[in-house]
This record gives structure tokens, sequence and C-alpha cells, in this order.
């Protein structure tokens, strides 16, 4: 049972990874979450030229809704490139760990220069970020500019033959991108950032929650989730080379899902910044337990695309879903969601009351998913 992985020639330890972001501006973060099942980083995305106005992040630079959802506006650089250089690439090796650089693709010359001095500290990987969703909007949107793409790759993959990975997010151009960074080189694709810009408002001052110029941020976290995956299945049925997933990933299942999508691997943002590095011991242990009753997968490995091939065709019919006697509390939660009178709430002698699902069900599985978690009383049919 092993929870080792790669993507490419870049060896992890687990398939979990923490994503480029601010607490990932220094290696502190990091050195945690290392411990608890983290297996590489990648930095903040650096720049060797930072404009004055992205010299500091806008306050507030989160704001966060549903709990585990959030607008963010991950602006500039508070530290210069040089503080990875002097000191955070050889603190993240000292723990063994590989060191992804990630670096804006929108200067050429800035990103060529900082490829070749990070190249002699034997870094693992860069990673090129195009797509930043609200600096995209502000600045021109490179995640969907193929042109941009083209010169990027043939500029970059002349100067370094460590590996490149570009750092896509979901837009009607996500398939043609991808492919065309593959067809020059690149060694993997990461996939989603953060997708909009969104907005939210504070309806006490009419406000945007959010500090930037415009109130305009990304949205992460689990709001995103089924679009990442969906991107990710697609990336990966698409192409030969190594899909990394990103996007509202929170819990082992979440992992699981990505790597059944067709990920080599996965990164982990929103999660962490709210919950802390212990997130990955919760991960990592999830992960070990699945494998455990699981055990005709021997590794994560074998979940690699397991996803392929079960998508081509329509389903029109479904066993209706099943409720769990000893887990059902009688709340009457699915009853209110039941949009066709499929379910009731039969009152017992000496028992607890219990939710019965009829003959009108067409296993539309709203009660699934409205049944609290903590009890997880009704679920689909396997």
């Amino acid at each position: 049972m092993s929870l080792n992985t790669q993507v490419g020639n870049v060896k992890l330890q687990t398939p979990l990874l923490l994503a480029s972001g601010h607490i990932t501006e220094t290696p502190e973060f990091f050195l945690r979450a290392q411990t608890f099942g983290c297996s590489s980083i990648v930095t903040r995305s650096l720049k060797q030229h930072v404009p004055p106005e992205r010299l500091k992040v806008p306050a507030p630079r989160y704001a966060v809704f549903d709990k585990d959802s959030m607008l963010n506006c991950e602006w500039g650089n508070e530290k210069p490139w040089t503080e990875w250089q002097d000191h955070g690439v050889s603190q993240v090796k000292e723990t063994g760990c590989p060191v992804i650089i990630s670096l804006s693709g929108r200067d050429l010359d800035s990103c060529c220069y900082l490829i070749q001095t990070f190249d002699k500290m034997g870094v693992d990987a860069f990673e090129i970020n195009i797509s930043c969703s609200h600096s995209g909007a502000l600045h021109g949107n490179l995640n969907v500019d193929v042109l941009h793409l083209k010169k990027l790759m043939k500029t970059v993959r002349d100067v370094t033959t460590t590996p490149i990975w570009i750092k896509l997010s979901y837009s009607n151009l996500l398939i043609p991108m991808a492919k065309q960074a593959e067809k020059l080189g690149a060694d993997a694709i990461v996939c989603t950032n953060s997708i909009g810009p969104g907005m939210l408002i504070d309806t006490k001052t009419a406000k945007p929650k959010l500090g930037i110029k415009g109130g305009g941020g990304g949205v992460t976290g689990k709001a995103i989730f089924p679009i990442a995956l969906w991107c990710v299945h697609q990336l990966s049925e698409t192409l030969s080379i190594p899909v990394v997933g990103c996007g509202g990933i929170f819990t082992a299942d979440d992992v699981i899902q990505m790597l059944m999508a067709g990920a080599s691997a996965v990164q982990l943002y929103t999660a962490p910044a709210l919950k802390g590095p212990t997130v990955f011991r919760k991960i990592t242990a999830g992960l070990k337990r699945f494998l455990a009753e699981n055990p005709k997968y021997g590794s994560v490995n074998d979940l690699v695309g397991l996803t392929h091939g079960k998508t081509d065709e329509h389903r029109f019919s479904s066993p209706r879903p099943v409720v769990l006697e000893e887990r059902c509390t009688g709340c009457g939660i699915c009853v209110q969601s039941c949009s066709f009178n499929a379910l009731s709430i039969v009152r017992r002698a000496n028992k607890n009351a219990l939710a019965v699902i009829t003959d009108n069900c067409i296993s539309c599985n709203a009660c699934v998913g409205v049944c609290p978690s903590k009890w997880n009383a009704i679920q689909p049919s396997s």
C-alpha cells in the first residue's frame, strides 16, 4: 500500500502538493505541512521585477463564503524573489521534498532569467502561471492567449531541460491551450487555477468584500471542485503528458476523485489556507484507509484514470437510493428535498422514526445530497 507517485520525472512521497499562493510566499508553512504528508511546494509566482503597485497585497485578500470557498486577490509579491534564491530553496531541499518554482508567464525575459538562475540550484520543476483570473482580467487574459503561449513555450523550452508545468484555468480554450503546450514541450499541465473574477459585497457598507481595485477576485475552494474535476478528466483523456489537479480539494475522497479522473497528483491551497497544515494529515490518513479497505488497489497510482471510458454513454436508469436504518434519525430533511413525493417519515413504536422511499422515486439522488454528512443515512445504491 503506497502513496508514492510522480509527475513525469518529479517523484513524490504522496500525491499532495501545496499550491502557489500567499502561504507559499516563504517556505515556513510548507515546513510544517510536509510533516503531515504534503510532498512538495509550489512557490508563490515569482517575478524579477515587481511593479510598485504590486509590492503589497490588498486587504482583505480573502473573502470566505460557505465556510470552504472564497474569493481571493493573491496579488504581487511582498518579498523579493531573491528570498527563495538565498534561503527558501535550500530549506525545502533539506526536507528531501521536491521544490517547484512558480513563475509569472507574462514577462518572458524575466521568466527566462529566473529559470536560468534557479536551474543552477537544481530545482525540480518550473510551474509557469498564465491563468490568474483577477490579474488576467485587469492586465490581459493569458489563459486564452494561444499566441502568447506559443511564444512563451518556444522561449522557455530553449533555456532549460528542467520540467515545465503550465498552469491553466477553466475556459472554452482549455483543451486547445493544453494541447499547444504539450506540442511545444510542456511536461505537465496544472489545472485549474482560481476561476473568475467573482465578487462579493458587504451589504452593511455596499463595498466589495475584497480590497482589490475593481472588487473582483478569483473563486477558489469547494465552489469550483466539480469544474476542476471536469477539467482534469477532459485534459487527461486528451493529453499524453501528466495532469496535476487543483481546485477545491478538501478531503481524501476529493483526492481519490481527482486521481480517478486522471490526475497524477493534486495541489491544495484553500483547504490548508483555511484549516491549517494538519489538513494534509487527515487526507493522507483517509487515502491509506481507502487503500486498506480496497486491497485491489496496491497504490494511489492504481487509481489514476479509472474513470476513463466510463463517461461515453448516457445512463437513463439507476437503482433507487438506500436508507440505512441504523443511521436514519427521521429528521425529515430528505422529505423536503423530494419533488416527487417519493419520501415519507414513518413513526415506529419503540424505534426511531425512519425515512422510507416509495415507488415514485426516479433516482434523482437529491435526498442523498441533503442527508446530513454526520449521518450519511441515505446512500446511492451501488
